[in-house]
């Protein structure tokens, strides 16, 4: 390799990885303890919705490109598709390891203001029969489970969406995978635990812990949330036709975004390794696509507990009203 070639690729980072910097710094204003408490909530969210973005269209589109010529090298660090993947891949795994240490840390300073995010482990007994008669009433009769077996084929599970995923056996010990949609359209994400107290629980663990109780005729032997990000890289302009009418075809780009292969499963909970392959198969995704988080798969239900805290001004920014300039008369043309 030349002088010059070395002296570019110590010089030049990669695209990709330069971005992940940018997504870096996202987190270190969540880190920041100079900021409001639930600005930095706020940040953790946009840190995790900027990933969403950043799997559907840039490793997607690097995974199309390793699929066309693996050997094909970025021009300026010299590096394929698939080195770029695997850079990509192990720096993101060490950013939401701080991103979930960072998570439990707010979510602890958020309960010094009579807020908390709570599972069942810590809850009692009649906070949880009251969760299970509202189960019962208010969630079931929107759920739609399916059990996926050698005759069942595995459902298409939509982008960015929550699903419950239990691993079910039957009395001849044979095993499936259920799975339950979280996301009904109907059930209110934060679900308040008591009333007006302040304490919540996420629609999605209420329906993972009564899993037992929709899949009545099988024991459940592991269960866990998953979330699937889909490919949306799609040439646009590659595709439009002038002929086309522009709304139609921009809206048929939409729907088909959301059909493309997955890039990347999330799951909230360790299943058996055998499990985790199993549903790469399904979703045909390689294993080092699969993340496990130790915070939720989906932090924009920050944004609603914001609304409860609205009244405490110290833990947002302080409110900015736009100023007019001395320099503009309403009634004067600018002209």
């Amino acid at each position: 390799m030349s002088k010059n070639a070395l002296l570019e690729k110590s010089v030049y980072m990669n695209r990709e990885l330069s971005w992940l910097k940018f997504n870096e710094r996202v987190l270190e204003e969540a880190e920041n303890e100079k900021n409001p408490l639930c600005e930095r909530l706020s940040f953790v969210s946009i840190y995790q919705s900027n990933f969403d973005e950043f799997f559907m269209v840039r490793v997607g589109s690097l995974i199309d490109q390793k699929l066309l010529d693996k050997n094909i090298r970025e021009n300026k660090t010299d590096l394929t598709a698939d080195e770029q993947l695997n850079a990509v891949l192990e720096r993101v795994r060490v950013l939401n390891e701080r991103k979930d240490i960072l998570y439990s840390k707010l979510m602890g300073r958020l309960e010094e203001h009579n807020v908390r995010i709570v599972d069942f482990r810590n809850i009692d007994k009649k906070e949880n029969q009251h969760l299970e008669d509202y189960f019962n009433s208010e969630i079931v009769p929107f759920l739609s489970p399916v059990i996926v077996g050698d005759r069942q084929p595995f459902p298409f599970l939509k982008n960015k969406e929550i699903y419950a995923a239990a691993v079910l056996e039957k009395k001849s010990g044979k095993k499936k995978i259920g799975i339950i949609p979280c996301g009904t359209g109907v059930v209110p994400r934060l679900i308040e635990v008591g009333k007006n107290s302040g304490t919540y629980i996420l629609s999605e663990e209420l329906i993972l812990h009564f899993a037992p109780s929709v899949f009545k005729e099988y024991t459940v032997k592991s269960k866990s949330l998953l979330r699937v990000t889909r490919n949306a890289d799609i040439d646009a302009d590659a595709l439009y036709d002038e002929d086309l009418d522009y709304r139609e075809f921009m809206a048929d780009i939409i729907k088909r975004r959301k059909r493309l292969s997955p890039v990347r499963m999330e799951l909230s909970r360790e299943l058996d390794g055998k499990i985790v392959d199993k549903l790469c198969g399904y979703l045909d995704i390689e294993r080092k696509y699969v993340f496990r988080n130790m915070s939720p798969l989906d932090l924009s239900f920050v944004f609603g507990l914001q609304d409860y805290l609205r009244q405490k001004s110290e833990l947002f920014y302080p409110k900015r009203v736009p100023q007019k300039s001395p320099q503009f008369d309403e009634g004067t043309p600018v002209l």
